[in-house]
């Protein structure tokens, strides 16, 4: 263990040494090409240069070898830098040779062995520049045509027109953004660290540090904590290339807070507005909670219940050209039963419904719950009771319920109670005062009480 250490310590000599080389190739082939003076002393310093050349490159890519041996690097990257590397040390011998004392070579060959170093010394550089900081570090702040050019760039997320319910958080949404920054550093080839984020079980196993992804902890999630440092900070992710962006990172830490969750969708998974805001803006995905009219789908209702519905003195529409659900108004002050027994007709296309004014009885409630799609129910400005409205917890999607100027009292909080998805309540001017309100008012979680004027 202490020899294969020792071996990985003079390996991280190689970008200390690299220069070294690069410097004495560069002064020997000036030397080369543009010396006049032949005298033997002279061509005893040209050699000697040369053989400096030589040593450093060898040496820098012996050093270059052993670094390589802790499989950090991508081996796509990492093979064509070391082969060039090896063709450039024999080049650099090649060269010191042909300025050894009393060896006469052709000019011409002497330049073209110039020449090939001077072109390994860039590719060389090139590539491990690439392995360093990434594949694209020497175009990610050139021009905007030469990164056009030269750079394939990344397609954003989108996931415009599609189903929440299809849609994975982790695979479609999370990975992705780490594979941009990351994996590049981080795959089954290369694993830094000891951190493959290929697959979500290198996520949470992590690399030698620890886990990469605490699931409901961000303070012990090591990725998290590398992608939010300061971009000076050496420890920061990823170390070249354009950081993840503050939305992305609210995302992730969402993602985190939730449990970090693998196989769910955006269906499964409570996501707040903050999270809502930023999926529906960046990736055109609205994943803000459907109103139960939006989700039910009827065949098409035929001209002949519209007019049939008009004659019983009821205004009708659908709520869109592509949702046959109704929104229905009864447009007099004497609802009789058999215009309410004609609604009942098509109870379950009925999912709002207006029946304010309309001097509404006690007793004319009970088939209510007949119009099982009903989300929102108009009844206020009728002499209504607050015990002829318990039929009506049996609406499962009501979610709006207007009462106000009806003779409603105080039981109607124990009432509200047994709604299951009840989100507003109407109570102004009733039998209700602003004291009853305020004293219930913090008692439902989901409830909005509206109104309590005395």
């Amino acid at each position: 263990m202490m020899f294969l250490d020792t071996l990985t310590f003079f390996g991280r000599l190689h970008p200390l040494l690299v220069h070294l080389p690069i410097g004495f190739l560069i002064i020997a082939v000036l030397i080369s090409v543009m010396r006049d003076d032949r005298s033997i002393n002279f061509n005893r310093f040209v050699s000697f240069i040369w053989f400096l050349s030589f040593i450093s490159s060898a040496f820098t890519a012996l050093m270059g070898w052993l670094l390589a041996q802790n499989g950090h690097y991508i081996e796509d990257m990492l093979k064509p830098h070391q082969l060039t590397g090896i063709i450039l040390v024999i080049l650099s011998c090649i060269g010191w040779v042909f300025h050894l004392r009393n060896l006469k070579v052709s000019k011409i060959l002497i330049q073209i062995n110039n020449v090939l170093i001077i072109f390994l010394l860039l590719i060389v550089g090139h590539l491990g520049g690439s392995l360093t900081h990434g594949e694209n570090y020497l175009y990610d702040f050139a021009p905007e045509p030469i990164r056009t050019a030269l750079i394939e760039e990344d397609k954003p997320l989108t996931f415009k027109d599609q189903s929440i319910d299809s849609i994975r958080i982790f695979e479609d949404a999370i990975q992705p953004l780490f594979s941009s920054k990351c994996m590049a550093c981080h795959n089954n080839e290369v694993s830094r660290g000891g951190l493959n984020m290929s697959t979500a079980e290198g996520f949470f196993k992590g690399g030698k540090s620890g886990a990469a992804i605490v699931a409901n902890d961000i303070e012990k999630s090591l990725a998290f904590n590398r992608i939010i440092r300061s971009q000076h900070d050496e420890k920061f992710m990823p170390p070249s290339g354009e950081p993840l962006t503050y939305e992305e990172i609210q995302l992730i830490e969402w993602w985190i807070n939730e449990g970090a969750p693998i196989n769910k969708t955006f269906n499964q998974i409570k996501v707040n507005t903050t999270v809502q805001g930023l999926l529906f803006k960046n990736y055109g995905l609205d994943t803000r909670e459907k109103p139960w009219y939006e989700k039910v789908k009827l065949k098409p209702l035929t001209d002949d219940v519209f007019l049939e519905l008009e004659k019983h003195n009821f205004i009708s529409r659908t709520l869109s050209t592509d949702n046959s659900l109704l929104d229905i108004r009864y447009h007099g002050n004497d609802l009789k039963d058999k215009d309410l027994n004609v609604l009942y007709k098509y109870a379950p296309y009925i999912t709002w419904l207006n029946l304010s004014d309309c001097g509404l009885r006690d007793g004319q409630l009970k088939n209510l719950p007949k119009m099982e799609n009903l989300t929102r129910l108009y009844l206020h400005q009728n002499k209504i009771k607050t015990s002829s409205l318990k039929p009506l917890i049996n609406l499962k999607h009501l979610e709006i319920l207007n009462l106000h100027s009806t003779n409603i009292n105080k039981e109607i909080f124990e009432l509200i109670n047994s709604f299951e998805n009840l989100k507003k309540v109407y109570l102004w001017n009733t039998l209700l005062t602003s004291k009853d309100l305020l004293n219930q008012a913090n008692k439902y979680e989901n409830i909005e009480l509206i109104g309590g004027l005395e």
